[in-house]
């Protein structure tokens, strides 16, 4: 990934494509769990993309290009929410593949009553595999913080199961 990095930042953008499809599920994830239907998702999504080819060169370190583009998208999720407040329910985290059909519906049950903090923490850390130290480089949180939110999201969830 960090040679397609490279290569994306001298402006090959085949490389950047290759990028994106490896993070695709991911951004998708975390947009889902911020946002409250496809279309704001698809529109933080886009606006990442965009943003993120523009200001590739600015990238310090290529090992750390998917942590960056969550952080965009973060950013622009959160730029979207303060754009129109009305919420409506999560409706699905996508897994890839059939057989994970029925985590999925689960994974998304437990979450979609925690709150945003808790929903964004356990999203990265049960969704998409992140470490506490990871998130808190995505959320610019103290790993403290990323604990805390995970016990009280998953204090949460055991009251909804």
């Amino acid at each position: 990934m960090i040679n397609l990095v490279k290569q994306a930042q001298q402006g090959d953008a085949g490389a950047y494509g290759e990028l994106i499809r490896i993070c695709q599920d991911s951004l998708y994830r975390v947009a889902r769990s911020r946002l409250y239907n496809d279309e704001d998702a698809a529109d933080a999504i886009q606006e990442t993309l965009l943003t993120g080819f523009e200001k590739l060169e600015d990238l310090k370190e290529p090992k750390y290009f998917k942590t960056w583009m969550i952080r965009i998208l973060i950013n622009k999720c959160s730029d979207i929410l303060r754009k129109s407040r009305p919420a409506e329910s999560l409706e699905q985290i996508p897994e890839p593949g059939a057989e994970t059909m029925e985590a999925n519906i689960m994974f998304k049950s437990m979450i979609q009553n925690l709150g945003e903090k808790n929903r964004i923490v356990m999203a990265l850390y049960y969704g998409d595999s992140y470490s506490i130290r990871e998130i808190s480089q995505i959320l610019e949180i103290s790993e403290d913080a990323v604990k805390q939110r995970l016990a009280r999201g998953r204090k949460e969830v055991l009251k909804f199961l």
